[in-house]
């Protein structure tokens, strides 16, 4: 087998050119027929699904695995399956393990319970899956590529509830290359933990991405800020909407670019806010008792009959007393206090202008070199603007808000000459690269007639050469082959004799005028042809 393959190089050295050609191209098609053959039987992937991260790509690889399923991997954290495998049912599979859900978990913790879980266990576990359900509820907003989510939760026991009575988050996205969130977004996140934690305020939410950036903080704007905001917005709504409504109409009359409206819009935000309280007094028979007091005292004091029982009666008296017996006394005093209610009307008086047009400054300014001022008085043109302004902006404003002045001042045409003279250069440009081009394509087709020309000419000389070659070649043969046949052949000769003097006389002929020849050979293709 060595001496063998030793013998190769020896014999395609050897081996003619065609041969070597030939088995070139047979091994040449043996090569791409298989290289064919292994890309139509490769089996053919389809996309199975893509994930955020890898970390949810290596479940999800883990998980094929085990189920026996072949697969590949691709940049962008793409996943792809052998196409003989049903790509819905694949998922399906991989959804009932609940590896699609991502690396985060929701509520299906709270199923993997034990029997001496405490109820410090259970409020982290419940912690843990109000997390991942927040997680993976904000990483489906468009633009989220991932988000991260950490909730500080109040302690609570049977008894006792913790001391920290307010819930915190802090919540953090992860957006696409070129994305960022908008307002609205951030406070739909923002919305979307109130709604799912019990007790947490707005500004216990904090919002990042993944440069640093507060994103929660752009919402706590201060009041202020706020409303001048929409003061500023709101004025210069109005100033447009003004400045629009008297340029449109003047500037069909007087042309476009030729009238400059300056509006000012002055708006009055006041806002009073008054309680009027007024007493009257109240009615005796009907009023309404607040307080009484009532205070009566009575005294009443009986007669007596005869002197007192006992030896005191037997000793004489140091004092006398009337012969007339004393009768019995009475007292009687009334007191009474009764404080009725005020009668009182509280009115609330409100008073809101906020957002009312207070006064209204208008500048109008006029090309004065317009046509329109050559073919009318200018008195009847600024009558007939300052008509236009009154109809226009008087009707929607309080009387006397209104304040208008109009001046006619030659605008400065620098700007439209300047355009001119580009436009102008451009055209010119455009004239002369399209005479360029012309003039380009006009010499490319004489080149190449001139050049076909000169071909058939040559062609059509050497062709007449090639004959007039031929002829005297031909004349020559004739001659040359006669007198030889004189002298050499003899009559009877065969004809193998004359064909041998004519291919000796050929070859000498193609030694000493090879050219002569190539153009006798060339006259019999074409003549063939």
């Amino acid at each position: 087998m060595l001496d063998w393959f030793a013998k190769i190089p020896e014999w395609w050295k050897k081996a003619p050119k065609g041969q070597k050609l030939i088995i070139i191209m047979v091994v040449v098609s043996v090569v791409v027929a298989i290289v064919l053959l292994s890309i139509l039987n490769a089996p053919k992937y389809v996309l199975l699904l893509t994930t955020r991260n890898e970390q949810d790509a290596g479940t999800i690889i883990q998980q094929l695995e085990q189920l026996g399923i072949p697969y590949r991997v691709e940049a962008g954290n793409r996943i792809l399956i052998p196409s003989e495998y049903n790509v819905y049912e694949v998922r399906m599979r991989l959804a009932s393990t609940g590896v699609l859900s991502g690396s985060s978990q929701g509520f299906e913790i709270l199923d993997q319970t034990s029997l001496g879980a405490t109820s410090f266990d259970k409020q982290v576990r419940y912690q843990i899956a109000l997390q991942g359900e927040l997680q993976r509820t904000i990483s489906t907003i468009q633009g989220v590529q991932s988000a991260r989510v950490v909730l500080t939760l109040p302690k609570y026991t049977y008894y006792v509830r913790g001391e920290m009575s307010e819930p915190r988050a802090s919540v953090m996205v992860v957006m696409n290359p070129g994305v960022s969130l908008t307002k609205e977004q951030v406070v739909g996140i923002i919305s979307l933990v109130q709604g799912s934690v019990e007790g947490i305020k707005a500004e216990n939410i904090k919002i990042i991405d993944q440069t640093g950036r507060n994103l929660s903080e752009a919402l706590n704007l201060d009041e202020s800020t706020i409303m001048a905001s929409t003061k500023m917005e709101l004025k210069m709504t109005l100033e447009n909407y003004y400045k629009q409504k008297i340029k449109t109409p003047l500037e069909n009359i007087f042309g476009a670019g030729r009238v400059e409206v300056i509006p000012d819009v002055k708006l009055n935000w006041e806002r009073v806010e008054k309680q009027i309280t007024t007493y009257t007094a109240p009615n005796k028979k009907t009023g309404l008792v607040r307080s009484q007091e009532t205070e009566q005292e009575i005294s009443t004091t009986q007669p007596t009959a005869g002197g007192p029982v006992g030896t005191e009666s037997n000793i004489p008296a140091t004092t006398y007393e009337t012969v007339e017996g004393t009768s019995g006394t009475s007292y009687q005093k009334s007191h009474e206090i009764v404080n009725y209610e005020l009668n009182q009307i509280v009115e609330n008086v409100v008073k809101n202008s906020e957002g009312e047009i207070e006064n209204i400054t208008v500048s109008v300014v006029i090309d004065s070199s317009s046509t329109v001022l050559e073919r009318s008085p200018k008195e009847q043109v600024e009558s007939l603007i300052n008509s236009i302004i009154e109809k226009s902006i008087d009707a929607n404003t309080p009387e006397g808000s209104l304040t208008y002045a109009v001046a006619f001042l030659p605008f400065s045409q620098e700007i439209q000459e300047q355009f001119y003279k580009e436009s102008q250069a451009l055209a010119e440009m455009e004239k002369m690269r399209t005479r360029l081009v012309s003039l380009f394509l006009v010499a490319v087709l004489v080149f190449f007639a001139t050049y076909l020309g000169l071909v058939q000419y040559r062609k059509v000389k050497a062709r007449k050469l090639m004959q007039q070659r031929y002829k005297a070649l031909q004349e020559e043969a004739l001659r040359t082959i006669g007198s030889g046949g004189e002298e050499e052949i003899l009559p009877g000769a065969e004809e193998e004799t004359l064909m041998e003097q004519l291919k000796v006389y050929l070859q000498q002929v193609a030694d000493t005028m090879p050219e002569d020849v190539a153009s006798v050979l060339k006259v019999w293709i074409s003549e063939k042809g």
